[in-house]
């Protein structure tokens, strides 16, 4: 163990007089130097004035007071001159900066001239209250009474097992079950991340009751750990980091805290809210938010409305990250989200696709599994399909949806997935299973068998895969989608031969004699009318058993009666116990005249509000009504008016809402509607 010496060091090199001055000041950082959980940073300014300030901030409960003293040495040099100066520095919880003003910049230069010269600041503290000088274990030392090896991307770790263990037990646990006993080095292959190793050993330095030191880029990657190995001391850190971290923004933070359950990091973005500017930036981030902090998101932008806050954070002099920059990226690879196993057999009214190919065995090494890599891909009306090879030497099968249109905002598709895969002749492998694409995740991957099943020749050289048998394996994809929302299907091109030219004197007269079955009762139809309107009648209609059952639920018999009394050309009198299974049966049957009648009664009507008709739209998968009643929002003001009770809402409706928020202009003040 190291025990670290309490002083700072910052280094400005090759400052140049003429071009230093920046809108921004030069920052620098310095992470958790002389003192555990303290952060140091530096600011340099060059205007009139050459100043610098200095500022420590404690990582940790608000309440803790601290004091820290020492001596600051500041030198302006380069190959021709020297320039120092000593200054008392005395850094507190009350007052945890300090400023130096220097000398003025007409004065600088009659030192300096033209030359480029070099900054150095140094700190030595001599005294301190509340704060615990930084010490480091050194992991990479075997010492006598290290018994347990770990290797994480091939670096290694020595560490006492009694030690960890006590300390963290879900990790003996977790090498109990991925270890055969007596292993001597443990290799953590799961610990891909590009910041894994400094991740693990931070974990390790506080689990060993040294200081904790990470950074805004590691962060992520540590909390992961927290979670995958049950350590909440671990977790406490980075949540008291992340709520003094001033890098992050609001939204940042509270994808942070959503992501890990920090709950008072949450807390405290919300209670340091200061007006509805900060929470408009970066609102685009909503999908990664749990549906309870959207609505308490609804509910603060009330509260700063109501309030008349509308400006925005100051800005803290650092440059604005992106997430993907500063976590481990955990919503990068899309993973599918799971309604339930075992999906029923579609009925015949159904909209599916079905995908079948063989493919061959190829030579591929380790550097062929990448996306682009693939046995075989093809792309079909719906959806597109690639079988690809995973990390793990499994089949990868990929499912991405076609039809994405930015324009609608929030949009899912459930549907039902069958995968069948036939190899080595008589050998099949089944799985199915119930999912939803949405706008936040197009892209499903299900995991297959092991590639070596499938060609048993071997995993690094599969052209001669196959072996004895020659028969190439055949992978069959079939997926029926249920319901849509937020989506309009095209409907595909009319290419059945089925449908002929019929008079249109035939089609005013219909003679309705033909019987089908629904819900155990009869009903008749004319068979070339509704062949004449419909597509999905007319693949019906092939069937040669007679009469035709037609597979409905019980209450949407008396909607599906009246669907076919429209279609025959009768009188039907649209209304709120009707219209909305009329609209979903019409857009199974694609028969779009009458889809398009139930909409626009649902737009005209005035029984229902605004606010209403949205929620009966999210409801019922009505995306014409979802957009028609969104774009109607105009006002600012109508819109916050649908903010008062969001816990009424669905996660769809919420996002929704905020997508339209996003879409109008930020709410004024009364100064600023004067001055326009």
């Amino acid at each position: 163990m190291i025990r670290q010496e309490p002083k700072l060091h910052f280094l400005y090199e090759n400052v140049n007089l003429d071009s230093f001055f920046k809108p921004e000041p030069v920052c620098q950082e310095l992470d958790f130097s002389a003192f555990e959980d303290v952060h140091a940073k530096s600011v340099f300014r060059i205007d009139k004035n050459a100043d610098l300030e200095i500022s420590l901030r404690r990582d940790g409960p608000p309440e803790h007071t601290w004091l820290a003293r020492g001596l600051m040495k500041i030198v302006l040099w380069n190959e021709n001159f020297e320039i120092d100066g000593s200054y008392p520095a005395i850094f507190c919880n009350e007052k945890p900066f300090h400023m130096i003003d220097l000398m003025s910049r007409k004065a600088l230069r009659s030192e300096v001239g033209d030359d480029i010269f070099n900054v150095e600041i140094s700190i030595k503290f001599d005294k301190w209250e509340g704060l615990k000088v930084m010490k480091l274990f050194q992991f990479d030392h075997r010492y006598l009474d290290s018994n347990l090896n770990l290797n994480v991307q091939g670096q290694d770790f020595y560490v006492r097992s009694k030690t960890l263990f006590k300390e963290i037990p879900a990790f003996r646990e977790y090498l109990e079950q991925n270890f055969e006993p007596g292993t001597k080095k443990y290799e953590l292959n799961e610990l891909q991340g590009e910041k894994s190793v400094a991740a693990f050993n931070t974990m390790l330095q506080v689990a060993f009751r040294c200081t904790f030191i990470t950074n805004i880029h590691e962060v992520g990657e540590l909390l992961s750990l927290a979670f995958r190995f049950d350590y909440p001391t671990l977790k406490q850190k980075c949540e008291y980091y992340l709520i003094n971290e001033p890098e992050t923004n609001w939204m940042e933070k509270l994808v942070f805290a959503d992501l890990y359950n920090l709950l008072l990091l949450k807390h405290h973005v919300f209670s340091h809210t200061i007006g509805l500017a900060q929470v408009y930036k970066n609102l685009h981030l909503n999908r990664l938010l749990e549906t309870s902090t959207l609505r308490s998101i609804l509910s603060k932008v009330t509260e700063l409305k109501k309030l008349k806050k509308y400006e925005d954070a100051p800005s803290t002099g650092w440059n604005p990250l992106c997430l993907s920059e500063i976590t481990e990226n955990r919503w990068g690879r899309m993973k599918r989200n799971p309604l339930c196993a075992n999906a029923p057999e579609p009925d015949v009214t159904a909209t599916f696709e079905r995908f079948e190919s063989t493919f061959m065995p190829k030579h591929f090494g380790v550097e062929l599994i990448t996306p682009e890599f693939s046995f075989v891909e093809s792309t079909m009306s719906l959806f597109s399909y690639k079988v690809q090879l995973g990390p793990d030497h499994r089949l990868l099968f990929k499912i991405d949806w076609n039809d994405v249109r930015t324009g609608n905002f929030v949009w899912s598709v459930g549907a039902s997935v069958f995968i069948r895969l036939q190899y080595l002749g008589s050998e099949k492998w089944e799985y199915s299973e119930r999912i939803r694409f949405d706008n936040d995740h197009p892209t499903i991957f299900f995991d297959g068998i092991h590639i070596q099943k499938v060609f048993p020749g071997g995993v690094e050289h599969l052209l001669d895969g196959l072996g004895k048998n020659s028969t190439l394996p055949k992978v069959e994809i079939m997926i029926v989608v249920e319901s849509i929302k937020g989506l309009e299907l095209i409907p595909a091109e009319n290419s059945l031969e089925a449908i002929e030219e019929m008079d249109d004197e035939w089609i005013l007269q219909p003679s309705r004699n033909h019987p089908i079955v629904c819900c155990g009762k009869y009903l008749y139809v004319d068979k070339e009318v509704l062949r004449s309107k419909s597509r999905v009648f007319t693949k019906i209609f092939e069937q040669t058993y007679e009469p035709i059952t037609i597979p409905m639920s019980f209450e949407k018999f008396e909607s599906f009666s009246l669907l076919l009394d429209i279609l025959h050309g009768e009188d039907v009198f649209f209304n709120y116990q009707n219209v909305f299974h009329i609209i979903e049966l019409s857009r199974a049957f694609e028969t779009e005249e009458v889809l398009l009648r139930g909409v626009d009664w649902l737009i005209e009507e005035p029984g229902m509000e605004k606010l209403e008709k949205l929620e009966a739209a999210d409801k019922y998968s009505i995306p014409e009504l979802q957009r028609h009643m969104t774009e109607s929002i105009v006002d600012v003001d109508e819109l916050y008016a649908m903010f008062k009770n969001p816990n009424r809402f669905s996660r769809r409706m919420l996002q929704i809402l905020i997508e339209r928020l996003m879409n109008l202009p930020i709410p004024a003040s009364d100064e600023d509607r004067e001055f326009e």
